[in-house]
């Protein structure tokens, strides 16, 4: 594996492990519970869409094909077990899809259909790790932020 690859494995190593640390004490309620405002979604729906974008981005690096329900990601009521046994399954597939990209000429060009937006886009091999990556981040953020708020909501 190259050098970048092995660095954004190293990454999403610690994402998952941050994931897997941040769930495991979690109890349903907090993991189920969306926050009042409005476009905002559970702990449980964002783990389970992190996962699914992971997944998909990373098979359309490998020319593959994933069939996802996007939507129903965001409808997702889970407990904690179970939301770490889907984190280490994507951990484990991401690791091997990631061994696979190393035989993968990192700046061809693809052709995609952006879920969000549902519009087709061009972009490199490249480009569809790192935005898995930078997406997964995004979403870290705000499982972080909705376990604070949830405490929050609590402690008031």
């Amino acid at each position: 594996m190259n050098p970048q690859l092995s660095a954004s494995l190293a990454v999403l190593e610690e994402l998952f492990d941050d994931l897997v640390g941040a769930i495991r004490p979690l109890d349903a309620d907090c993991l189920n519970w969306t926050p009042a405002i409005p476009e905002t979604n559970s702990i449980s729906a964002l783990v389970v869409h992190t996962a699914g974008s992971i997944d998909s981005w990373l098979c359309r690096a490998l020319g593959e094909t994933l069939h996802r329900d996007r939507d129903a990601e965001f409808h997702a009521h889970h407990n904690a077990d179970e939301l770490v046994g889907i984190v280490e399954r994507c951990r484990g597939e991401t690791r091997q899809r990631l061994a696979r990209l190393g035989a993968a000429d990192l700046g061809a060009t693809l052709r995609v259909r952006r879920l969000s937006t549902n519009r087709d886009a061009e972009v490199s091999v490249a480009w569809c790790f790192e935005h898995a990556m930078i997406h997964a981040g995004e979403h870290w953020g705000q499982i972080q932020l909705n376990q604070q708020l949830y405490a929050a909501r609590r402690e008031g």
